[in-house]
């Protein structure tokens, strides 16, 4: 449900940079332990709302489908879409290392929902025809029915896309990081879930894979001077204790 004539300002950005040098998201993933702080964090939200804006030319009710592992960039660019009024198709993945090595055959019942070469009729009806697919596999069958394709490589500090991209394909690392760090778009009604009601003060909220599930209860964490851990997968007790989580989500 959105939440009426409440923008992004209020209810992400204005919440994350309150949170100053404060950590917002402690990504436990492929590089080990990432911080993101509040300036960060909404550095990377403005930059990815001024890139969907300009050079996608994103507008209220398009359709961005996230074809990518739980990860703290797909966190980012839901938000950001969000942001910009779009509607947000995330597909079910496996967290990036979950799945089995190359040469190996995943275990029965736990194959990727859609693999590179799955046909149309395999996805989601509304995902047929989107406006945006957001991947790290750019030469599915799913973005080429795409208007447009950000190539995005699932890795925190990966400077660029590590592969041969198609034509017309954005690698959106790299764009992304030549986007202002200043919001200079007029944002409409944040077309995102609501936040929850906020019960604890500064919390540090442990969520499975990105946080994409719970997201009302992610800006209930910022907005009460709190932060997010995860995924809970990679977080053992003793990080846990280590990050002074206070709930789970």
């Amino acid at each position: 449900m959105s939440t009426a004539s409440t923008t992004a300002t209020s209810l992400l950005l204005a919440p994350l940079e309150a949170l100053g040098p404060l950590p917002a998201l402690a990504w436990h993933g492929e590089a080990s332990r990432i911080e993101l702080s509040g300036h960060v964090l909404a550095n990377w939200a403005i930059k990815a709302i001024g890139h969907l804006h300009d050079e996608v030319t994103l507008e209220p009710g398009d359709v961005v489908v996230l074809d990518l592992p739980p990860h703290w960039k797909r966190l980012v660019l839901a938000l950001a879409a969000w942001s910009l009024g779009g509607e947000v198709v995330t597909l079910p993945r496996r967290l990036a290392g979950d799945g089995p090595r190359a040469g190996q055959d995943a275990p029965e019942g736990t194959e990727d929902p859609a693999p590179e070469d799955a046909p149309a009729e395999a996805l989601p009806e509304r995902v047929e025809d989107p406006r945006v697919v957001v991947t790290d596999r750019p030469g599915s069958a799913l973005a080429g029915s795409a208007d447009e394709v950000l190539a995005v490589q699932p890795v925190s500090l990966a400077p660029r896309y590590d592969g041969e991209l198609p034509p017309l394909v954005r690698d959106w690392v790299l764009e992304v990081r030549g986007s202002s760090d200043r919001l200079s778009v007029p944002l409409p009604d944040w077309s995102g879930p609501s936040p929850a009601a906020s019960s604890e003060r500064a919390p540090r909220l442990l969520v499975e894979d990105d946080g994409l599930g719970v997201v009302p209860r992610l800006l209930e964490a910022w907005a009460a001077g709190g932060g997010v851990v995860g995924p809970a997968a990679s977080v053992t007790d003793h990080r846990a204790t280590e990050e002074r989580v206070t709930a789970r989500a």
